[in-house]
């Protein structure tokens, strides 16, 4: 074992990316680093004690040269003694069929041929090249668009197992020069020329300057990658258990928080907390959600405060909500138009929205019992204010409650009593002949209405829709 084999199987052993009876699948492509990372793995599989095999995806892009690639590589595997997977994607015909960004189809579609030769063929771990370079320029990319710069992990789950990056402690040069020495070739990929992508202009421009001036720059930031890992590992578990302390669910099995007890946790676990709370609203559902610095320092702002009310729109239909100091969220539902205004007729139930009104005299006969009502309510109004109507709220309406010089508006009152904006464009509001706000039911009553009869006048009564229908019963307004 030589000092490049030997550095590279210390990271193995360091970072426990490879264990005994291991089935790994080397991603390898005909290039300088994943041809030395299939290299390596071969001469040392009967020390690690794995089973090896390689797999290589032509995504025919560059015709008779790409295929090349495939025929390499399935060569290199027959010396070598390792079984060989060689797919096709037709990355052009996709393009032109549904469009996209080049360089993300070719992933997804890699990756996916990957991930069914791994459970086709019992793989457990996929390994690629990665090295410390790419470490280095992901960092940069990383920092270039504002976010934390914990880079490539050398470890992660992928669909069929585990994808292991066994070459990030040492560089490119190294690589090269451990296959110069057993005197096998490579192939090049004219496209890693350009300056088309970002990582190729950050390798081409700014990377060889960095290491010029600190040739350790790509192993440092290796390991200042793993050092931010293991933070962010600690300071997310935190953040997960912070959120089950103050995560409760409505009705709709939806999240909700109390802000004030989000705002008394640390800042560092009040960011990680709003993409685990993400998470959990989306339940892993395939709904493309952008867990940007932007998106995040939106909803973070929302939790910060409890002053006033605010609403934000979610990818995949959702809203997040604020209000009356509770962050909740819902999915987003179009509401139908209120019901349009309906006279209340004297001794018969109507509907409407979800629930069934009723009045009458108070010395009626054959009232509807008291138990079949959740709302029993006694009022006076001179003739000329009948019949009573209901609507829906409109600008400027006021209600004259008991003990208030002058009538409130209705649009305090919601805010007073914590309605709900969404619900409050839905609320009945009871209203005299003369188009008066007297009443709105389950929220708060005129002062012409009281709870307990008093004499010669009227009794008002409110159920739910789902009450409103008996054998016996009269109903008005269906």
């Amino acid at each position: 074992m030589d000092k490049f084999e030997r550095k590279v199987m210390d990271y193995i052993e360091r970072r426990a990316l490879i264990g005994r009876g291991d089935r790994i699948l080397v991603a390898c492509s005909g290039g300088v680093d994943s041809v030395g990372l299939l290299l390596f793995l071969a001469r040392q599989r009967e020390y690690l004690d794995i089973e090896l095999a390689a797999v290589h995806v032509d995504h025919m892009l560059r015709g008779e040269e790409s295929k090349e690639d495939g025929v390499y590589v399935r060569k290199l595997c027959t010396r070598t003694d390792i079984p060989f997977y060689g797919g096709e994607v037709p990355v052009p015909e996709l393009i032109e069929k549904d469009g996209g960004n080049v360089q993300d189809i070719c992933r997804k579609e890699r990756y996916g041929y990957f991930a069914k030769v791994m459970e086709e063929g019992g793989y457990t771990k996929l390994a690629v090249a990665h090295h410390a370079e790419d470490q280095l320029e992901t960092v940069l990319m990383q920092l270039s668009k504002g976010s934390v710069p914990v880079g490539m992990r050398d470890a992660r789950k992928v669909e069929g197992g585990m994808l292991i990056r066994p070459f990030m402690a040492v560089n490119k040069f190294e690589i090269r020069s451990f296959i110069e020495k057993l005197g096998v070739a490579h192939r090049e990929d004219p496209s890693n020329a350009s300056d088309k992508y970002t990582r190729n202009y950050l390798r081409h421009h700014v990377v060889p300057p960095i290491l010029k001036t600190n040739h350790m720059a790509a192993v440092n930031s290796v390991r200042m990658a793993e050092s931010l890992q293991e933070d962010d590992a600690l300071l997310n578990g935190m953040a997960s258990e912070a959120l089950s302390g103050v995560l409760t669910l409505t009705a709709e099995c939806l999240p909700s928080i109390e802000i004030k007890r989000f705002a008394h946790m640390h800042p560092a676990l009040q960011k990680r907390m709003i993409p685990l709370l993400l998470n959990y609203l989306y339940r892993g559902e395939k709904i493309p959600v952008e867990y940007s610095a932007a998106l995040i320092e939106q909803l973070l702002r929302q939790m910060q405060t409890d002053a006033g009310n605010a609403a934000l729109h979610l990818p995949g239909g959702y809203l997040c909500i604020r209000e009356y100091g509770v962050l909740r969220f819902e999915k987003s539902i179009q509401q139908p138009e209120p019901d349009p205004p309906k006279e209340l007729l004297k001794g018969v139930w109507t509907r409407w929205g979800e629930q069934c009104f009723y009045w009458n005299a108070a010395s009626a006969e054959s009232l509807p019992p008291s138990s079949e009502c959740e709302e029993r309510m006694y009022f006076t109004l001179p003739a000329g204010e009948l019949p009573l109507f209901v609507r829906a709220r409109k600008d400027g309406d006021r209600i004259w409650l008991k003990g208030m010089a002058e009538p409130k508006r209705l649009s305090r009152l919601f805010i007073d009593e914590k309605v709900a904006s969404q619900k409050r464009e839905r609320l009945p509001i009871i209203v005299t002949a003369n188009d008066e706000v007297c009443a709105v039911p389950s929220i708060r009553y005129g002062k012409l209405f009281s709870r307990q009869a008093s004499g010669e006048e009227y009794v008002f009564m409110v159920k739910s829709v789902g009450k409103c229908y008996g054998p016996d019963q009269e109903l008005a307004g269906t």
